[in-house]
């Protein structure tokens, strides 16, 4: 089993590492989205972050749907004030984006209600509603 579970590591990182490049080209960032490497001491540490987004990473071989458990990582990994988000991706399927509908419409704020949302939809979200996040992550000196 041992095998099995570092692949299975090897591969989370890959796709972490492949985000974070996606974010940084389709966002056009000049500081790179890195893994947040503490993680292996610090259970409730999001895989990566931009501004206040919260993200977490999950690629897996079979499957359409995120366990229920991934989100509740993703919700203990979110401080408050700050958004979650689950980017997952199986086999022969499009990357998406789990986030919570109190994210973009503030009058569900108080709802555990989500909304999946294609790779491409929530870049542009990124952009045109979160500008802020977007420059904070590109004013934060990266160590």
């Amino acid at each position: 089993g041992i095998v099995l579970a570092i692949n299975s590591r090897t591969k989370g990182a890959n796709f972490e590492r492949e985000i974070g490049n996606l974010l940084v080209q389709e966002l056009n960032l000049t500081q790179p989205v890195k893994r947040i490497l503490e993680q292996t001491r610090t259970k409730e540490l999001p895989d990566l972050k931009l501004g206040r987004w919260c993200i977490e990473c999950k690629r897996y071989g079979d499957g359409a749907e995120p366990s229920a458990e991934w989100w509740d990582q993703v919700l203990a990994a979110t401080p408050s004030g700050e958004f979650p988000a689950l980017i997952y991706k199986f086999n022969r399927r499009p990357i998406k984006v789990r986030i919570l509908a109190g994210t973009l419409v503030p009058e569900l704020d108080f709802s555990p209600m989500t909304i999946d949302l294609m790779w491409e939809d929530y870049i542009e979200i990124l952009r045109y509603l979160f500008q802020v996040d977007i420059e904070q992550h590109e004013a934060s000196i990266q160590v």
